[in-house]
């Protein structure tokens, strides 16, 4: 039986990469809408919150399977890979994009929301070594604290000054306080 009511699309309604085209094509408009699109965009990318950014990286980590490691690693047609490797390179993949997302603010010149989201970046790797009890954990613990050391290297990279370098210090020992003692 068919309904003669018509739903009327919603958002949800579509696949991600059609999200995408319907988002693209909007902000290439030139009227009022191209502008509003253009503002949300622009909104969403400068008020970085670092609390935010920190839950997504903690369930990022957290939602990586064990599993996934293992099946990487073992013998395959081109050698042989440790499951030691295979952690690296799961690990690496879901750090990645927020390494790029922190170069772009950088590029973009937006040093407020790059600080901000290092810091969340930071804190949410810091919560995953402290708070998280995913499995791959269990054999692979040092990781993310090595990773934390990494995020922080690429910040001081592009954050010289004094002032910045102890504003962040300062926000990494209250949010971090566990590691400390790796911040001076």
């Amino acid at each position: 039986m068919s309904s003669n009511k018509r739903h009327t699309p919603n958002v949800n309604d579509v696949r991600p990469h059609e999200q995408t085209a319907v988002l693209t094509t909007l902000a290439q408009r030139t009227d009022a809408v191209g502008e509003a699109v253009r503002e949300e965009i622009e909104r969403l990318l400068t008020n970085v919150d670092p609390e935010s950014v920190a839950r997504e990286v903690q369930l990022d980590f957290e939602l990586i399977d064990a599993d996934t490691i293992f099946a990487r690693s073992g013998r395959h047609r081109y050698g042989y890979t440790a499951p030691e490797e295979a952690a690296w390179q799961v690990l690496e993949e879901t750090l990645e994009p927020y390494l790029e997302r922190m170069k772009w603010y950088h590029a973009a010149g937006r040093d407020e929301a790059f600080d901000a989201y290092a810091l969340g970046v930071l804190r949410g790797l810091y919560d995953v070594h402290h708070d998280s009890e995913a499995e791959w954990k269990q054999h692979w613990p040092d990781n993310v604290r090595e990773m934390f050391g990494w995020v922080l290297e690429a910040w001081e990279e592009h954050r010289q000054g004094a002032a910045e370098r102890q504003v962040m210090q300062d926000q990494l020992a209250t949010s971090c306080p566990r590691w400390k003692r790796d911040l001076t």
